[in-house]
């Protein structure tokens, strides 16, 4: 079975890079029209669509955002993730996303 699949994946590795890094502008305050904080929230997404594709990293906003493979959209804003935190993006979102 695939780990990143896991409930616990999420909550262990997840969910806290998610509040470390992403809720302080993507809850209430939305920015960009994006909340990440529930499923469904994700998968609409915001301003420029879905924030993921579940099963396709490449194709996940959330993804591109994190690597800073696009100029205009860098995530979290003023840093980058660690390396082992984006891999466990892209693992998870690979998974299928679940929440």
């Amino acid at each position: 079975s695939n780990p990143a699949a896991s409930p616990d994946f999420f909550e262990s590795k997840i969910r806290p890079v998610f509040a470390n890094n992403c809720f302080g502008c993507h809850t209430d305050s939305a920015l960009g029209g994006l909340r990440l904080d529930s499923a469904a929230a994700l998968k609409k997404g915001g301003k420029r669509g879905p924030a993921i594709v579940a099963g396709d990293p490449d194709k996940s906003l959330l993804i591109t955002a994190v690597r800073h493979a696009d100029p205009s959209l860098k995530m979290p804003m003023g840093n980058k993730l660690k390396p082992n935190e984006i891999a466990d993006l892209e693992a998870w979102v690979k998974a299928g996303a679940p929440w």
